[in-house]
């Protein structure tokens, strides 16, 4: 039974480790406690574990500085923000045909091609090697980081799968105009101006990193490393290496994905909505070592101190609560309020509307 604790938040009792909830509406809040008690029950697990839930999506951040558990982990996605010099108006379409414009335009670009060894490099590379093929530019690096991956820890079942994966996603793209600035200055500092044209990408590691996630799931649970709760490898044993490589591995072939997409949408637009700007870059899911914890995320982003992210139609920046956690899903707003800004876990410097109204 989840105990309320104050506006949007709520607490229950696992069975290793206390869950701290965020969620938009009082209904969801038993059953997302509930949801989360896999977590909570990590061997080793640092308490509490945090949860967030609503309509439009749910996750959890759970951590131990002993063990690392493959099926507390969402597969590694990547988020992108980019903004126009353009007004949406300036594309001489109707709104409702945006989308389909830009389909025809992205399916005349030419990607270029990826083999086996291609694979292996952006799942060691990711953006750098992106950049030194030209699909991003230099000073994109910068917002995107790196985390160290290992393309042996991948089956030859993953690394087939990514030259299969090496395409464009029309739902990985979202076109979006930016709408109500709520924070001038901070918007004005990172380059967003009511009016303008933008688009967020949500590119994940496709069928690499879920075959890859799937075969280091099934290589632990197979062994008996003598504890209780989800299967989990202790960090000094090899199991547990190789699935973070892997895991890095398959971030960092998103990474790849994200910056193709960016090299076409680019393209896709040259001379007809001007300069399109990386303004924010930010991580889903994944395990990764962070201050001597093994950090395990399940639909959540990685969002520190003012680390810019896009949640729910919104551009905001993280208040570092929930391991460095934030929902990249939205919430209905309540009362004129945000669920998740109320909460302190966002801050709001912009919406993102839809172009069609």
């Amino acid at each position: 039974m989840a105990e309320h604790a104050g506006d949007y938040e709520w607490r229950g009792e696992g069975e290793e480790a206390e869950i701290f909830l965020y969620a938009s509406g009082e209904s969801s809040a038993d059953p997302a406690i509930e949801r989360t008690l896999p977590a909570a029950r990590l061997p080793g697990v640092e308490s509490p574990v945090f949860a967030a839930t609503s309509p439009e999506g749910f996750g959890w951040v759970a951590a131990s500085p002993t063990h690392a558990a493959p099926n507390l982990a969402s597969v590694p996605r990547r988020g992108v923000l980019l903004v126009s010099e353009a007004a949406v108006e300036d594309l001489g379409v109707p709104p409702d045909e945006i989308l389909p414009y830009l389909m025809r335009h992205l399916s005349e670009i030419s990607l270029p091609r990826l083999d086996g060894a291609g694979v292996r490099r952006f799942c060691e590379a990711g953006v750098a090697a992106a950049a030194e093929d030209g699909l991003i530019e230099e000073e994109d690096l910068d917002h995107f980081g790196s985390v160290p991956g290992d393309s042996d820890s991948l089956g030859r079942r993953s690394l087939s799968a990514g030259a299969r994966d090496w395409e464009i996603h029309p739902e990985e793209l979202q076109v979006k105009t930016v709408g109500e600035v709520f924070d001038a200055d901070s918007a004005e500092e990172l380059g967003l101006w009511s009016g303008t044209l933008a688009f967020v990408l949500d590119v994940g590691a496709g069928d690499l990193g879920r075959l890859a996630l799937a075969a280091h799931r099934e290589r632990i649970a197979g062994r008996d490393f003598g504890q209780e709760g989800v299967p989990a490898a202790p960090v000094e044993v090899e199991e547990a290496t190789d699935l973070l490589a892997a895991l890095g591995a398959a971030a960092s072939f998103a990474d790849g994905r994200t910056a193709l997409l960016a090299y076409a949408l680019r393209r896709a637009l040259a001379g007809i909505a001007g300069r399109l700007s990386v303004l924010a870059a930010w991580r889903v899911g994944g395990i990764e070592e962070s201050g001597g914890l093994i950090v395990h995320r399940n639909g959540l982003a990685a969002a520190g101190v003012e680390r810019v992210i896009s949640a729910g139609g919104n551009v905001a920046v993280g208040a570092g609560k929930m391991l460095g956690s934030a929902p990249p899903f939205g919430a209905p707003e309540d009362d004129g309020g945000w669920p998740w800004e109320e909460a302190g876990l966002l801050e709001r410097w912009a919406r993102l509307d839809d172009p069609r109204g």
